[in-house]
């Protein structure tokens, strides 16, 4: 490669580890060095540069549950922008158990991840508040909690679930019900106060329930008891797209359809939420950049210890479908 580029051996050393700087050597000449490495297919060795300089470039994830396919999309994003600087993913499923997430951050820190992308804080959360005063570099994904000091990005939503409700007003539906989240989750607070100050300004009230999980089963669990509770309901607002399947099972079951009878709107526009049957209308939030712009944080955190702490929101958008329709004649 230094014969191709005409230049020294320890030339083209000190370009390829970084050092171009320190040896004074021109941009010109790095320029010529790099693009020679690119036609010769040359690739750094990571392991050898970790041993060198004392760093593993290793960054952990984790998530609440890797066969969520929103959360792969997200985990995606930031596995992209890891390795284009060269950092390794270390990724960990929890099953949004924080006994579970305490025993993979144990083992992430003890194999010397240098920072962490962390996805299933709770408000109420020993193991955030552990890496915080630990010092260790944080950045949240999705949900936020109650630490300070610690950066998260996450997505608007307030401003989604506003979106969600007044599609709903608009279609003509009075009779509206919440299929929340957990409860100790910052998404589903959100989410909830949101819905309660638009069924408000509406002059409306509208029945809440907070799901343990988010997953289709406790949709269903949820919009039964609210169908039978509430059989005049006519429309459900879902914190996120499984617990909306689930509630148009409920609708099924219960006799009625979606969306003649029961309107249905979710929440992240997950992959094939438009192959669903009916294609579900939903808020939909980019996972990619979710995860891009949470893995762009965590390297700029590393790099800059004293960097001002931040939340990042990542706009929502409303994408209509066939689960929504207007409201029966009935109710109208």
């Amino acid at each position: 490669m230094a014969k191709v580029a005409h230049v020294h051996v320890s030339t083209v050393s000190r370009v390829l580890s970084g050092q171009a700087e320190a040896g004074r050597i021109t941009a010109e000449t790095a320029q010529r060095i790099e693009a020679v490495a690119a036609e010769l297919g040359y690739r750094r060795n990571t392991v050898a540069r970790a041993l060198r300089t004392g760093r593993t470039l290793v960054i952990g994830m984790v998530v609440p549950d890797v066969a969520n396919l929103y959360q792969a999309g997200i985990t995606r994003a930031a596995g992209d922008v890891l390795a284009r600087s060269e950092y390794s993913l270390l990724l960990a499923s929890t099953d949004d158990d924080l006994e579970h997430a305490q025993a993979q951050v144990v083992a992430m820190l003890g194999s010397q991840a240098e920072g962490l992308l962390y996805g299933v804080a709770r408000q109420d959360d020993a193991v955030l508040q552990g890496l915080a005063d630990g010092g260790t570099p944080v950045v949240l994904f999705n949900r936020t909690g109650q630490v300070p000091g610690v950066s998260a990005v996450v997505p608007d939503d307030r401003a989604g679930t506003r979106l969600a409700v007044e599609h709903l007003l608009d279609l003509g539906h009075r009779n509206i019900v919440h299929v929340g989240g957990p409860e100790d989750v910052s998404s589903s607070i959100h989410r909830l106060a949101a819905f309660v100050e638009m069924m408000a300004a509406a002059d409306l009230h509208g029945e809440c329930r907070f799901a343990e999980r988010h997953t289709e089963e406790e949709g269903l669990r949820i919009t039964r008891q609210l169908l039978t509770e509430s059989p005049e309901t006519t429309a459900v607002v879902a914190a996120n797209d499984r617990l909306a399947l689930g509630a148009i099972d409920a609708i099924e079951e219960s006799g009625r359809v979606c969306p003649d009878d029961v309107s249905v709107i979710g929440f992240n526009d997950m992959p094939y939420a438009d192959r669903f049957t009916p294609p579900l209308t939903t808020v939909r939030i980019s996972q990619y950049d979710l995860g891009f712009r949470a893995a762009n944080l965590l390297l700029k955190t590393i790099e800059d210890r004293d960097r001002p702490v931040e939340t990042q929101l990542v706009p929502a958008e409303l994408v209509v479908r066939a689960s929504t329709g207007p409201v029966p004649p009935a109710f109208s």
